[in-house]
């Protein structure tokens, strides 16, 4: 009997490992299949944005899609503190894929991205971490006390958040959350001046006083609107000129960082089969409402806001964005449908 049950636990052993190295050897190949389809050539699909198809009538749109070029097309979720963007553009996995005008022009539209990342980097730091309790300062200089270049701008800053942390520490205050801009227009049509966004905690009064450059400091409290601080954040970092290599921005360390992530398929309606981006396209396009109830459906706790659409009239790829705002979780406001 102790044998027989020895062998059968045996048996049954073997049975086990026959059978699980092969389920696991085929997901691990899915996995690798998956992961390797998954690498793709990062460039800037915003400069291959030439046309708004607002601008454009229906005849010409049917056109562009019956011979758009064929490609894998990516969703991007770009979620900073109430703020969803959805970012829809074409992918490729190898350079000799790319129409021909975005291969001879990929190095210079590669610099631009990395620009324009900058840019929104630090839009969506300041959306992620601060909010209605929080100020907005602009630092200017009197006459005499203007720096003599970047780096004594961003030194002139430093001191400033040191006295800053001083005041802090005495009322027994954390330090300080900050984000700083440094604006200079080399034709010095813009005088130097800094827009600082800084946690409430101190009080304002306080924090102009520390200012030893100027007495002209204004200060406020953010107030957002129906798109949160998207306003503010796209003012202070509009384009500044500045040489090679001098940074656009400092922050605190310890802020938190926007949550982003990328695929290539989506439930239909939220809740059926996953279906390829580029399946998308077409009905995005053609009917702007579709792809206002296809993104809610995504994401149900969102209230969509605005999208527009784009193409390249050279290669008829599209490019999709659309901006929404998380529902207000006081009551006030609820998703449709939302249970009572």
């Amino acid at each position: 009997m102790c044998i027989y049950q020895a062998n059968s636990i045996k048996i049954i052993f073997f049975i086990v490992l026959v059978i699980n190295p092969n389920k696991s050897a085929k997901k691990i190949k899915e996995m690798h299949m998956k992961k390797r389809g998954m690498h793709f050539i990062p460039y800037d699909y915003e400069s291959a944005i030439n046309e708004d198809i607002e601008k454009s009538n229906e005849f010409f749109i049917e056109y562009m899609l019956r011979t758009k070029y064929r490609c894998v097309y990516a969703c991007k979720e770009i979620r900073a503190g109430q703020q969803l963007e959805i970012e829809i553009f074409p992918e490729f996995r190898k350079r000799e894929d790319m129409p021909e005008e975005l291969r001879e022009k990929h190095r210079e539209a590669q610099r631009n991205l990395n620009n324009k990342n900058a840019v929104k980097e630090c839009q969506r730091l300041i959306l992620e971490n601060f909010t209605n309790d929080d100020i907005w300062l602009t630092l200017t200089y009197e006459d005499g006390q203007e720096p003599g270049d970047w780096q004594e701008a961003i030194k002139n800053m430093s001191n400033y958040i040191r006295r800053i942390n001083y005041q802090r520490k005495k009322r027994e205050l954390p330090k300080a959350r900050y984000l700083y801009i440094t604006e200079h227009d080399p034709d010095a049509s813009i005088r130097w001046h800094h827009h600082l966004v800084m946690d409430g905690l101190l009080d304002r009064d306080i924090c102009e006083k520390a200012w030893k450059k100027s007495k002209r400091v204004q200060s406020r409290r953010l107030e957002e609107d129906q798109y949160g601080l998207v306003g503010m954040a796209n003012y202070i970092t509009k384009d500044k000129h500045r040489a090679k290599n001098e940074k656009r921005w400092n922050c605190s360390t310890g802020l938190r960082q926007p949550r982003i992530k990328k695929v290539h398929s989506k439930r239909k309606g939220g809740v059926g089969r996953y279906v390829p981006i580029s399946k998308y396209i077409d009905t995005f396009v053609r009917n702007k409402a579709e792809l206002e109830a296809e993104v809610s459906a995504w994401h149900p706790s969102y209230r969509f806001l605005e999208s527009q659409i784009y193409y390249n009239s050279v290669n008829g790829m599209f490019y999709i964005k659309a901006r929404l705002r998380k529902y207000s979780n006081h009551g006030r406001e609820k998703p449709p449908n939302a249970k009572c």
